[in-house]
């Protein structure tokens, strides 16, 4: 689900995750609980973090697009 960000007239920016048929419903502010409308940004479809195991051991937290998760390019000079 995608993760939108609000404000609170009294209590600033917060991040809530929702369906994307919710998009425009305000939301209540986690410390006061008054309504807080989305702002004009763009959902986030993801955590920015994927999980790697490569079967050695545990898996664990990393940014998205590292070299474990893109595939390497092959130079000019390999082809």
């Amino acid at each position: 689900m995608p993760t939108y960000d609000y404000e609170c007239a009294d209590c600033g920016p917060f991040t809530e995750v929702h369906p994307m048929a919710e998009f425009d419903l305000p939301q209540p502010c986690p410390d006061c609980t008054q309504p807080a409308p989305r702002l004009l940004t763009a959902p986030s479809l993801g955590s920015g973090t994927q999980q790697a195991n490569a079967g050695t051991g545990p898996a664990t937290a990393h940014p998205g697009g590292c070299a474990c998760c893109v595939p390497r390019r092959l130079s000019a000079e390999a082809v």
